[in-house]
């Protein structure tokens, strides 16, 4: 009985690893997903804010008012947003296993020989992160 003791620790020892992974990886796609919810957030309002800003923009033109405050305000929010976007898709991008193409800046995986995208050969020391 002292063998299927040892094979038994074993498989529980093995089991207890097995989870461990799957569960660090079930933790990396949900923070990888929750990440992919804020970017499509802040794109969403970066829209609006673009909608706000071309309504400021005709109603300065139509009405011949300076709403330039306005509107210089209205373009920092945006860029604030879009800096944040960037923020968050480079947190992304660092979870994923991919590279960028020099020739057009595509994400590809990491392994790849050639792009995707544009078909450029792809040296290993000329792949960018």
């Amino acid at each position: 009985m002292g063998k299927f003791d040892g094979i038994l620790d074993d498989v529980i020892v093995n089991a207890k690893a097995a989870a461990s992974v799957v569960s660090k990886k079930a933790s990396d796609v949900y923070d990888n997903s929750k990440q992919k919810i804020v970017a499509a957030e802040i794109r969403a309002e970066i829209n609006t804010k673009l909608k706000e800003l071309g309504a400021l923009t005709y109603k300065s033109v139509v009405h011949g008012t300076d709403l330039s405050d306005k509107i210089k305000e209205k373009s920092a929010e945006i860029t604030e947003l879009k800096e944040n976007l960037d923020l968050i898709n480079d947190s992304i991008s660092a979870t994923k296993s991919v590279t960028y193409c020099p020739e057009c800046g595509s994400d590809i995986p990491e392994n790849s020989k050639f792009c995707n995208s544009c078909g450029a050969k792809l040296d290993e020391d000329k792949a960018q992160l």
